[in-house]
């Protein structure tokens, strides 16, 4: 199936193909970035510089993992503006880019795990 958000070349890889272990990372995946997602906006509003950095940081691996390419930059941007706490103005835009695109890759995932669960 050809997916227009996410590209699995990577995971594929990394599990050498194992298509449990790869449903079983998408499922990680999309239990662990909504709530990543949220963090980032509550710490944005709180200005919790060092949270939000680190929100960023910890959802960095995991969207390459999934191959979200077109928020790969988005991110680590937020991070770097959070760390050196500088073109604050610009990360809700930042996180909302990361939001839109990735519940557009959710659908496309949960479609993917569905298959390769099917397939194991």
């Amino acid at each position: 199936m050809a997916y227009q958000h996410i590209d699995l070349a990577f995971l594929e890889q990394f599990t050498k193909g194992d298509k449990g272990r790869m449903a079983k990372y998408i499922r990680m995946f999309l239990q662990a970035a909504p709530p990543g997602i949220d963090a980032m906006r509550v710490h944005y509003k709180a200005r919790d510089w060092e949270q939000l950095k680190s929100a960023a940081h910890s959802l960095k691996p995991q969207v390459g993992y999934m191959g979200i390419g077109a928020i790969k930059e988005s991110v680590q941007r937020i991070e770097e503006y959070a760390r050196e706490q500088k073109r604050l103005e610009e990360v809700p835009q930042l996180i909302e880019r990361v939001h839109d695109t990735c519940e557009a890759a959710f659908g496309e995932l949960r479609q993917a795990a569905q298959d390769l669960e099917a397939q194991a």
